[in-house]
C-alpha cells in the first residue's frame, strides 16, 4: 500500500516457537525492537521478542506462536503506517519521497527520473534514468543539488562539466 513503509522482510522461520529471521529495511533499529508495533499482512502485531544470535534480527511476533505459523510468513513485509514516520529536518528527505521525481538542470533541461538513491560513506548518489542514454549518477551534495521540490515532484541540479556526458 502506498501509505505504508516496509521496515523489514521475513526470510524464514527460526526455531520451534514461532520466531522469524528478518532482513531489516530500515536504518532505525527501534522499528524492530521488542515492544514495537508493526503491520504484518495489514494487521497490527507487537514484537514480543527480539534477539540477534547470528547478526540478523530474530523476532517473535504476537499471534505467531509456533514454527508452522511462522512458516506461513516467509517473504512477508513488516510495515508501518507512513504517518508513523518522524518529520525530518529541513533539507532532508526520505528515499521513498525522492524516487520518481523528475531531475532537471538549472537551465531547465530535463535529465530524467530519479530511480534509486545509493547510500555511500561520503554522500548519497542519485541514480537518474535517462531516456536513450546511460543512467546518470549524481552526487547528492549542495554544490550540485540546488533544490528538491516534493510538491512539484522535481529535483534541480547544477551539474559539473562532464557529469551528464
Amino acid at each position: 500500500m502506498a501509505d505504508r513503509i516496509a521496515v523489514g522482510r521475513i526470510n524464514s522461520p527460526w526455531g520451534l516457537k514461532g520466531h522469524v529471521k528478518v532482513t531489516p529495511l530500515t536504518g532505525n533499529p527501534q522499528r524492530l525492537a521488542q515492544g514495537a508495533s508493526v503491520l504484518v499482512r495489514g494487521e497490527r502485531r507487537r514484537i514480543l521478542e527480539h534477539t540477534e544470535p547470528y547478526g540478523y534480527p530474530m523476532l517473535l511476533l504476537e499471534g505467531y506462536t509456533n514454527r508452522n505459523a511462522a512458516e506461513g510468513l516467509r517473504g512477508e513485509l513488516l510495515e508501518i503506517e507512513e504517518s508513523e514516520l518522524p518529520p525530518l529536518p529541513e533539507g532532508e528527505y526520505y528515499i521513498d519521497d525522492l524516487v520518481g521525481l523528475t531531475v532537471v538542470t538549472v537551465a531547465g533541461d530535463e535529465v530524467g527520473e530519479l530511480v534509486e538513491v545509493l547510500t555511500t560513506g561520503a554522500n548519497d548518489v542519485y541514480v537518474v534514468r535517462r531516456p536513450g542514454a546511460r543512467d546518470a549518477l549524481i552526487p547528492a551534495v549542495k554544490d550540485i543539488v540546488q533544490s528538491v521540490d516534493l510538491e512539484a515532484r522535481r529535483v534541480t541540479v547544477d551539474p559539473l562539466p562532464g557529469l551528464l556526458d
